[in-house]
């Protein structure tokens, strides 16, 4: 009787509480403020308690009843969304009823892997955040699933941003140190392989990171208006410069540009770019004036060397207009635009220095300079595989190992990399041959085995990792086999198949570490993924019995993936081992030509 009593009082304390709390609909604009039904675009469903605060779950939805988001609030307000905290797991979602993203949340701030889906379910953006701002690697995809962009943060500062051209070849590479720039150039190719260092500047910030001259006296005037431009004032009439060094050499083509906003002043005098500057006895310029002429020279060794004096033309905006200037040099010819229009060309000239910026000519004024582009051609760049990997000189070895992440960890022998300076790990991918620079971050020499890092800038990672990890133990005669790179020096850098069976599952003396394994291993395999005939790994291969000295044929070993995995689990960095099995129904054939893009050769110094 007292428990049903209990029971009775639980049941009554919930009813109370339940009766306590109360939904709301409430109405939002495509701005995710407070409004009337009418105006919606959005609209809500959340449950209060007594105090007026949410509980459970929250629910959005678009104005047409298709759920848009999910999750918990831990504060809230009605007029603005923007200033409500959310907590926990989020979830949004398209019209269509596919995830838009997905993030868990702290006390408002993002926390791990946020990710982003296209409206046709296919991976946007992974993004991983601690505390709110962006730490680890982020990229971004086409809708076809090929990788866009990707970007390496640390502690929301961004060190490498890597563009890609949806043929997988690269577009553009930045390199930051403390969230700036590292260097005045950035990397940026066409889609045929042709590469230029590009120097961009738009005058984003007042920061002056590149140091132009800036300056407020009686006479002459330059700042820097944050988004807007260089702003200079001539009040003498006998003109003035603003440059920076932007080391350029006389070898390959270049170009240099900017958008040029006269704001007051006299009309008849010249403004524009000046280059190659040493110092007032050496530089070269090209200059407009606000009512339609322009002109080109060179200072030489003090001497004035008119390459075309000031000429008339119609395709300069005058007055108080914008104006685009350009020069390119292609071989022995320069070629000189306005506002897109070619103007004159004449022969190439060396230069002295490599000052590189603004000028006023002459005559009191005021002008604001937009922007300044530098372009140069970079020699022998090749394709979107080039590699800063030294390939250059001799490796005293190699080795094979296999890709057990898509961010590029690899793994492999300890005695492969055993006492290794230098590091670098050879694949194929898209039919071409891959060369990157790589890392040792975790051993275990007790089993034999070793996790590298592709350290490279260039290296883009994969979408996924097309075969299954297994640790179960295999059976004694299961039909496996093995890809590496035996003897590349001698048999040449093209992968090798090689097949068998599971001949024992122990090793020498009895090792449980160990398969013994009669697929032929030679010199360089080491380090080599094993598989079974479904595709899934079964081991890496290790060591071969010395034939000569025990009188054996073909009695060899394999470490078992268990103990793989075990060296995976204590990684500073979190892995989801290899789990598509799509690939247990393809032909052999088929599947060691999809697997061999994953196996790599390992070289090392």
């Amino acid at each position: 009787m007292k428990k049903k009593i209990l029971f009775l009082l639980i049941a009554l304390v919930a009813s109370i509480s339940l009766l306590a709390q109360k939904q709301e609909k409430i109405y939002y604009d495509k701005d995710w403020k407070g409004c009337s039904q009418s105006k919606a675009e959005y609209y809500r469903l959340i449950t209060f308690d007594s105090d007026g605060k949410p509980v459970g779950k929250v629910f959005d939805y678009y104005i047409t009843g298709e759920l848009q988001w999910e999750g918990i609030l831990s504060f809230f307000t009605k007029s603005d969304d923007l200033k409500n905290i959310q907590e926990g797991l989020c979830i949004w979602y398209y019209k269509n009823g596919k995830k838009s993203r997905e993030s868990n949340f702290i006390m408002g701030k993002e926390e791990g892997v946020t990710t982003f889906w296209h409206e046709n379910g296919n991976k946007a953006r992974i993004i991983e955040f601690k505390n709110g701002v962006p730490v680890g690697q982020s990229i971004d995809y086409y809708e076809n699933g090929k990788i866009m962009r990707e970007a390496k943060f640390s502690n929301g500062k961004i060190e490498s941003d890597i563009y890609y051209y949806e043929s997988g070849k690269l577009y553009r590479k930045l390199t930051y140190a403390d969230g700036k720039l590292a260097n005045k150039f950035f990397l940026e190719c066409d889609e045929f392989g042709k590469c230029q260092n590009v120097f961009y500047e738009n005058f984003y910030s007042s920061d002056n990171v590149n140091q132009w001259w800036v300056g407020n006296n009686k006479d002459i005037y330059a700042e820097i208006l944050s988004k807007k431009g260089l702003l200079m004032k001539d009040k003498t009439g006998n003109g003035f410069k603003s440059t920076i060094n932007i080391p350029l050499n006389l070898t390959d083509n270049f170009s240099i540009e900017t958008i040029i906003d006269f704001k007051d002043g006299e009309t008849n005098n010249g403004h524009g770019l000046i280059w190659g500057g040493k110092d007032w006895d050496n530089y070269s310029y090209f200059v407009i004036s606000a009512n339609g002429h322009y002109r080109i020279g060179t200072e030489a060794e003090g001497i004035h060397l008119p390459i075309k004096a000031w000429t008339k033309t119609n395709v300069i905006n005058q007055k108080k207009q914008r104006n685009s200037l350009k020069l390119l040099r292609i071989d022995d010819k320069v070629y000189f635009s306005i506002n897109g229009q070619l103007i004159h060309s004449d022969n190439f000239y060396g230069f002295r220095g490599n000052s590189i910026g603004f000028y006023t000519l002459s005559g009191k004024k005021e002008v604001l300079f937009e922007n300044l582009i530098v372009k140069q051609d970079v020699s022998n760049t090749g394709s979107s595989i080039s590699s800063s990997a030294n390939s250059n000189s001799e490796w005293r070895g190699n080795g094979s190992g296999f890709f057990i992440d898509y961010r590029g960890y690899i793994a492999t022998n300890y005695h492969v990399v055993k006492d290794a300076t230098q590091i670098e790990v050879n694949f194929i991918r898209d039919g071409q041959q891959q060369a990157f620079k790589a890392e040792v971050i975790q051993s275990d020499k007790q089993n034999d085995l070793a996790i590298l890092k592709i350290t490279d800038n260039l290296f883009k990672p994969f979408t996924s990792i097309p075969y299954n990890f297994q640790t179960t133990l295999c059976d004694v005669g299961t039909n496996i086999f093995a890809l590496g790179y035996p003897m590349a020096d001698i048999m040449g850098s093209e992968i090798k198949f090689t097949d068998g069976k599971i001949s024992s599952r122990t090793g020498v003396q009895g090792d449980i570490t160990m398969y013994q394994i009669s697929v032929p291993i030679q010199s360089g395999n080491s380090g080599g993924a094993l598989f079974d005939y479904d595709g899934n790994l079964v081991g890496i291969t290790s060591a071969g019995l010395n034939r000569d000295y025990f009188n054996s044929e073909n009695v060899n070993y394999a470490i078992k993936s268990s103990y793989l995995k075990n060296l995976i689990e204590v990684l500073p960095v979190s892995i989801q081992l290899p789990n598509d099995k799509t690939i247990a129904t393809k032909t052999l054939t088929e599947k060691i030509k999809i697997l061999s893009d994953y196996v790599v050769l390992i070289k090392i110094k």
